[in-house]
């Protein structure tokens, strides 16, 4: 406990006892020191250790929590930027809406597609408007690019969308560079088929349109493109497939066109509003 104490109190001793140039070497004061100065400079070593060592734990520290407010800043940029950058390509699809609704005398009313293949026995998408906005079955459904489908089942908020590539969707169309008209029909998911008979002009890459016949859908509403053309075993008829100009997967908005198909809203009127609820059982069964 002693040692303790005098090594604790060495520094103080040595620093306050004056020295002089002329005072006897063999003194005993001379001789404390002399013997004390080991201690001291040791005494010294370790307070600037410890000294260094705290303003580096402080600036390490300080350095820390800088850079967690820079990562909170970073995080909080590039959320603004990923904002931004949605909110930039929200604003170019809904201009190529408005640019279509432009061109088209009929009445539209835009919807956000919140679901797909709500129907399981349907290739469907689910959109954000109803009966009570005036939409009714048979209504065509269009994008930017061009056709998607028809409204298939109405709910007073939402609607069911018969999209172009379902097998049960039939679209009258023209071949838009020789006007030859062929029935459209909805294949594989992702693609429709028209059969053609065999003397019929077309070419890889040939654009299909809406004729306006039957429908609802206006005329020269783009459809889809010729992707091939294989003959059938009979020698009489081409098959054509063909690819849809709109990518169902991909969609975020709509246009409803307020042109319904007269025949479907007239099955629809005679069966009832469970008309099609009541089919898909009948099929399921």
């Amino acid at each position: 406990m002693a040692l303790l104490v005098g090594a604790l109190l060495a520094p103080f001793v040595f620093f306050s006892t004056p020295m002089k140039a002329w005072e006897n070497p063999h003194s005993a004061l001379l001789v404390l020191q002399n013997a004390m100065y080991p201690i001291e400079r040791l005494w010294q070593v370790a307070a600037n250790g410890v000294s260094h060592t705290w303003q580096r734990y402080i600036g390490l520290s300080d350095a820390a929590n800088q850079n967690l407010t820079l990562r909170s800043q970073l995080a909080a940029m590039q959320s603004r930027i990923m904002d931004y950058d949605e909110q930039v390509q929200e604003t170019g699809r809904l201009r190529k809406l408005l640019g279509f609704s432009g061109r088209s005398d009929k009445r539209l009313i835009a919807a956000e597609v919140i679901g797909h293949n709500e129907l399981g026995q349907f290739e469907s998408i689910r959109i954000t408007r109803g009966s009570s906005d005036g939409v009714r079955v048979g209504m065509p459904v269009v994008a930017a690019d061009g056709v998607v489908g028809k409204v298939i089942r109405t709910g007073m908020h939402f609607s069911d969308v018969q999209l172009l590539v379902d097998h049960d969707f039939h679209l009258d169309v023209l071949l838009q560079r020789t006007r030859v008209r062929g029935v459209l029909s909805g294949a594989a998911h992702t693609h429709c088929t028209l059969q053609l008979h065999k003397r019929v002009e077309i070419r890889i890459g040939d654009t299909l349109i809406t004729s306006g016949i039957v429908g609802g859908f206006p005329k020269g509403l783009p459809v889809g493109r010729v992707m091939r053309i294989t003959y059938e075993t009979d020698n009489v008829a081409q098959s054509v497939t063909v690819e849809p100009w709109v990518d169902h997967n991909r969609l975020e908005e709509v246009m409803i066109i307020f042109s319904p198909d007269p025949e479907l809203e007239k099955i629809a009127n005679a069966a009832g509003p469970k008309w099609l609820d009541e089919a898909l059982n009948m099929q399921g069964r």
